[in-house]
């Protein structure tokens, strides 16, 4: 009776969950890059192609499930080797490589 009650708690909990719950949840890891200034940021791409970064507590859409650029949102720029993050609380975040081991 239990193991029954406990499916019915998991499975409401479950058909409470709104697609940003969902979102956040498949994915690809997480990727962290270390910035000048003892800054970072995380960056992954999401299972319906959206491409988010998580910088300054926030996490925000780089581009659209069609990888076009969101209107207004942050953006990811090649610099020489390194990246860099504009349009997040924190920034910019200048001279980002990849974390090693990531």
């Amino acid at each position: 009776m239990r193991f029954a009650s406990l499916i019915l708690c998991l499975l409401s909990a479950a058909a409470c969950s709104t697609g940003a719950d969902l979102r956040s949840r498949h994915g690809s890891p997480l990727y962290t890059f270390d910035c000048n200034d003892g800054k970072s940021f995380q960056q992954r791409q999401i299972i319906s192609g959206e491409v988010e970064v998580t910088a300054g507590g926030v996490t925000r859409d780089v581009t659209t499930a069609d990888g076009d650029l969101v209107p207004g949102g942050p953006r990811l720029e090649p610099v020489d080797e390194a990246t860099r993050l504009t349009g997040m609380p924190g920034g910019p975040y200048e001279a980002c490589f990849m974390r090693e081991g990531d």
